[in-house]
């Protein structure tokens, strides 16, 4: 498989993280999701999962932070994930919850718990490494599935997994 996203200079867009315009935020968050192209998905894959991850958050809070987590995705030979899937559709997915969603942060709005929150690095450039999984299977979870709940899911049923890093500056 190979995974792209749009990239300016190496980094990505202001419009998905930190410089997001007003109108681009929900609840304090950047809200548009980046598009993601797929292609090459092996033929035996039945769907594709996404998860996004800040491990350079560990120094800044204690834990990576989860930004984006969706699975059951259509398997095809190329996927085009469009802008702003996570809130407007575009394409079948179920979001699992984000960072926000646990006892640390507290927060209880479905809309910013249950789909894309962009990079907001507060001390430096971070790498955010989206990982793309293709599945031989669907996975039998819910709206608002934990990261943890997916590996679980996932197990024995990963036929191919790319990784890619993404930098946002700070």
């Amino acid at each position: 498989m190979k995974v792209s996203v749009p990239t300016s200079n190496g980094l990505l867009l202001d419009k998905y993280g930190k410089y997001a315009s007003n109108d681009e935020v929900y609840n304090g968050h950047p809200a548009i999701s980046f598009p993601v192209k797929i292609t090459d998905v092996p033929k035996m894959a039945k769907t594709i999962a996404l998860t996004l991850l800040d491990f350079d958050s560990v120094p800044v809070c204690g834990f990576a932070w989860i930004h984006w987590t969706a699975i059951n995705i259509p398997a095809a030979s190329t996927i085009d994930i469009p802008e702003n899937a996570s809130h407007q559709g575009g394409i079948p997915m179920i979001q699992g919850n984000n960072s926000t969603a646990g006892p640390l942060i507290g927060e209880t709005d479905p809309l910013t718990t249950r789909h894309y929150i962009g990079p907001t690095p507060p001390d430096k450039a971070h790498d955010y490494w989206l990982s793309i999984y293709a599945l031989d299977a669907e996975l039998n979870l819910k709206e608002g599935f934990w990261l943890n709940e997916f590996y679980h899911a996932a197990k024995g049923h990963i036929i191919e997994k790319q990784r890619l890093s993404i930098l946002s500056r700070a």
